[in-house]
């Protein structure tokens, strides 16, 4: 049994949430959600289950503060105290532990820090709740995985608290670039997060949306009046503080961690597709893309390979600029790089592509140059020069401080216009991309990534030279008049005259008397 919002005791049926993350569950899942969908009571009761029914089952749940492992605990014992069939027989060994000698199997709660997890213990199922609010969270989980086995089970749960090591895990599963895999739940699709309206106060909160809290902007791409109207009130519960209220109740990825105000990029046109979908790992493509009938653009930032920053390949549809496909690593070096683009670019209809030229972007282009088109490759003015060195350096496009504000400005105009996007991890790094209070860069806030912003920021460089490079197909026009005094429009008037053309010889012969 559990009980619901209102107290009442129910049969436990798992919601809409519960039910996906119980479908997709791998043993190690990271779960960014929004508040109060049910996530903890599925793991705990999960977690139960495990212990009567399995032996030698060593379940842990580790919470951020002592209160929280207190209503944790009390959930663990409502459930058994109210479980239909033979009461389970247990021994509560301490405050915070309970075990199951039938089965052999253990059930303890404990709080973050409070007790040290090693390679002497031995962890079957592992749940970290509220791991973002953890007093130094990646060293304690250092202990807390080492106990854990490969065939055990772990779950990271909680709502964003910033850009900390909570963050850090989600985009790089996100990413695809470690074993974890990520469980988003937007409040837009749990359905106690509304509230209902007659007609009339449908009506009327149609006609007052409230644009500072984008209402206008929420309606316009799907979200029911209801919600909003729920929405409403969460906010202004809340002082009126949205930003709050997207990091508690997120509906996109990013939203789980407090967007910062200096954001560059406060208008992304963002769409969540079906048709995005996963190739590999860190590798996504929007179907049914690539065409043989269009053409793309490809930008490429590119990183050392050593599982720091990510080298990223961006796509777009030349025509919509549309984003249509992605690929981040962070282990492939600058010279491998350079054969994945070509690939790509082959795929794509042999896109034009434009390379960071920056750091290890320049070894990318050494060998780039040798195995694709030069016409293809994003040049500048030197591209002309004859000296070997200087014409390798005229390749790609080399951002300085000059030029950086512009080449965003440039994305941020047209993520506010024609552009779409689809990717989750260019998303949240757009919405963490800042200017520096005190030296006025542009780059990623502290903690965080920008590979993706600047890999589609040099994707967009392509679009005028790419265009020029389209060959023009001018149809047949039968209804435009043939200038009359052209060679061809003269022979073809002689041709049907009825004057003998070509016209015979002139010259004289043995029966013709020349006057």
């Amino acid at each position: 049994m559990i009980a619901d919002k209102d107290g009442n005791d129910v049969n436990f049926v798992l919601n809409d949430t519960q039910r996906k993350l119980d479908d997709g569950r791998c043993g190690r899942d990271i779960v960014p959600k929004a508040r109060q969908e049910g996530v903890s009571a599925y793991i705990l009761a999960y977690f139960l289950v495990e212990c009567l029914s399995k032996r030698n089952t060593r379940a842990v749940v580790i919470s951020h503060d002592l209160e929280s492992t207190k209503r944790l605990l009390a959930r663990v014992h409502y459930y058994l105290d109210n479980m239909r069939g033979p009461k389970a027989e247990t021994k509560v060994s301490s405050k915070n532990e309970i075990s199951f000698p039938v089965m052999n199997s253990v059930f303890y709660l404990g709080t973050a820090g409070g007790r040290i997890f090693g390679r002497g213990d031995t962890i079957t199922h592992l749940h970290c709740s509220e791991y973002a609010y953890w007093p130094d969270p990646k060293n304690l989980m250092i202990g807390l995985q080492s106990a854990v086995p490969a065939s055990g089970q772990i779950f990271i749960e909680s709502t964003g608290n910033g850009f900390n090591d909570y963050h850090k895990r989600c985009m790089r599963a996100q990413r695809g670039r470690s074993a974890w895999k990520v469980h988003f739940f937007s409040w837009i699709d749990f359905p106690d997060y509304q509230i209902p309206l007659t007609s009339d106060e449908k009506e009327y909160l149609r006609s007052h949306l409230n644009p500072e809290w984008e209402e206008d902007i929420l309606f316009a791409e799907g979200v029911s009046l209801e919600q909003i109207a729920w929405r409403r009130i969460i906010i202004s519960d809340n002082d009126d503080d949205v930003d709050a209220f997207k990091q508690e109740y997120p509906r996109f990825l990013d939203e789980c961690f407090q967007m910062s105000s200096k954001s560059i990029f406060r208008k992304v046109n963002y769409e969540q597709s079906k048709e995005w979908t996963e190739v590999d790992r860190g590798e996504y493509v929007l179907k049914p893309h690539p065409s043989q009938s269009k053409r793309y653009l490809i930008g490429v930032d590119v990183a050392g390979g050593v599982g720091q920053d990510y080298s990223v390949i961006e796509v777009l549809d030349l025509a919509t600029l549309e984003q249509v496909y992605e690929f981040c690593s962070n282990l492939i070096d600058p010279e491998m790089l350079a054969y994945e683009v070509v690939r790509v670019a082959k795929e794509f209809n042999m896109a034009y592509t434009t390379v960071e030229a920056n750091n290890h972007g320049i070894l990318t282009l050494s060998i780039l140059e040798k195995i694709y088109p030069r016409e293809l490759i994003h040049q500048d003015e030197y591209a002309m020069a004859t000296d070997e060195e200087r014409s390798l350096h005229s390749l790609g496009y080399r951002t300085t401080a000059r030029n950086k504000p512009l080449m965003i400005g440039r994305l941020r105009v047209l993520l506010k216009g024609e552009m779409t996007i689809h990717s989750e991890v260019l998303k949240a790094e757009l919405s963490t991309f800042v200017e520096d209070s005190d030296t006025k860069r542009l780059g990623a806030q502290a903690g965080c990534y920008d590979d993706t912003v600047m890999a589609m920021a040099c994707c967009i460089t392509g679009i005028n030279p790419a265009s020029l490079l389209i060959p023009i197909e001018e149809p047949e026009d039968t209804d435009v008049l043939a200038d009359p005094f052209s060679l061809d429009s003269i022979i073809n008037e002689l041709s049907s005259s009825q004057t003998p053309f070509p016209i015979r010889p002139q010259h004289a012969n043995a029966n013709q008397v020349l006057l």
